[in-house]
């Protein structure tokens, strides 16, 4: 009992977000980025939905949540089998827009409709599906990365080190 009670004081008796930034234009996130580093502060992302580890709000130095639920879109393109899919959006809009256009193609998801699709890729996107299919993760072609310094990096300008890195 001791050893439980221990762990939800861990979890529970940690400093909160001094601020929580939600806003709609890359460049906010570029200025909080900038901010957060001339004062020392540690930045933690919630890719707009459900944080399934409970790690978005929590830690043991200052720091700010930047929350990505205004970065939300899916734009299906069935002739390619592909999707641009915002980091915003919860796996529960990709399912549905995917299934507003094709009866017969998938998105290798997750279980919970709830969860951001940023969260779900960056750790690691398991599902039944993904033994046929890959991870969600596997199934990424390129994505967009504001770097420390604010720089606006896709696949090609990051690396591929970087790319597989997030």
């Amino acid at each position: 009992m001791d050893e439980e009670l221990n762990f939800f004081l861990k979890i529970y008796n940690t400093p909160k977000p001094l601020v929580i930034v939600t806003r709609s234009r890359t460049s906010h996130f570029q200025a909080t980025i900038y901010c957060s580093r001339k004062h020392g502060l540690q930045i933690k992302t919630q890719s707009g939905g459900h944080d399934y580890e409970g790690l978005s709000y929590v830690a043991k130095v200052p720091f700010v949540v930047v929350d990505l639920v205004n970065f939300r879109s899916v734009d299906v393109d069935i002739e390619n089998r592909a999707a641009r899919v915002r980091v915003g959006t919860i796996l529960g809009e990709i399912y549905y827009r995917i299934t507003e256009k094709s009866r017969t193609l998938t998105f290798a998801g997750g279980v919970f409709h709830s969860v951001g699709v940023g969260d779900y890729i960056s750790g690691g996107g398991f599902r039944l599906l993904f033994r046929k299919y890959g991870t969600g993760g596997d199934n990424v072609i390129d994505a967009q990365f504001i770097d420390v310094n604010g720089r606006i990096l896709d696949r090609k300008s990051m690396g591929e080190d970087l790319f597989w890195a997030i």
